[in-house]
């Protein structure tokens, strides 16, 4: 399916690994969870950790 960045980065939070393609206007190409901005946060259910380490 098609997500927009926002989307995209709320869609994968559960699945960091997956691969990514974006939308040049002409093809798709290979791009990444990081470029849409996800952070990963180890521990704490994926939360932000609240000790703020």
């Amino acid at each position: 399916p098609l997500f927009c960045t926002s989307c995209c980065r709320k869609n994968h939070r559960t699945h960091p690994f997956h691969r990514v393609e974006q939308w040049t206007g002409t093809h798709f190409q290979e791009s990444s969870l990081r470029l849409a901005g996800l952070t990963l946060h180890l521990g704490h259910d994926g939360g932000v950790c609240p000790s703020g380490v």
